[in-house]
């Protein structure tokens, strides 16, 4: 049998870097996460991979565990040249940025009231919106369907495992907070 993608990129890193030490765990059932962890010295970078699921990146001390990757990559050869690049000159991961309502309106350059007619409501009712905490799943689906978007809904369990939640048919969210 062949490698699998965990064990080419230990192989390359091996040659490329001569000065790390770089331990790789199996997982323990067969579909399970592989993980990595690459130290140079004062750097320590942390890779993990899932078949079907790519590669997560992690080069922060201050990352606790069960957090998540900050970085995804859904294969190795989007992963390899970051990984190369963060190990190369010592960078930091770069988690995931979490953004309001209101921010992706903006990137999408609508104002609230075009907004509001694509979701059929008055430009106040959306200024409402964006300035809630809590939100019905509902909404925010109707929200993402107005930004041409789609909701997804995940649960990221300490292993690094992901479980997206069905949100039609016969499961259904009444609220997330």
């Amino acid at each position: 049998m062949g490698m699998n993608s965990m064990q080419k990129l230990q192989r390359f890193l091996l040659a490329a870097f001569s000065d790390a030490k770089v331990t790789l765990d199996e997982p323990l059932m067969a579909d399970g996460v592989w993980s990595m962890n690459v130290f140079l010295p004062d750097y320590h970078l942390a890779i993990a991979w899932q078949t079907g699921k790519g590669f997560g990146v992690v080069s922060n001390d201050e990352h606790g565990y069960g957090e998540g990757a900050h970085e995804v990559f859904d294969d190795f050869d989007q992963a390899l040249p970051r990984i190369v690049k963060l190990l190369s000159y010592r960078l930091t991961s770069v988690p995931p940025r979490q953004v309001r309502l209101r921010e992706v309106r903006e990137e999408l350059g609508l104002s609230q009231e075009e907004l509001g007619k694509r979701l059929g409501k008055r430009q106040a009712s959306v200024s409402r919106t964006e300035s809630r905490s809590d939100f019905h799943v509902s909404t925010l689906q109707d929200f993402a369907k107005a930004f041409g978007a789609r909701l997804v809904v995940k649960m990221v369990f300490p292993d690094a495992t992901e479980r997206e939640l069905k949100l039609d048919g016969e499961l259904k969210l009444e609220e997330v907070t």
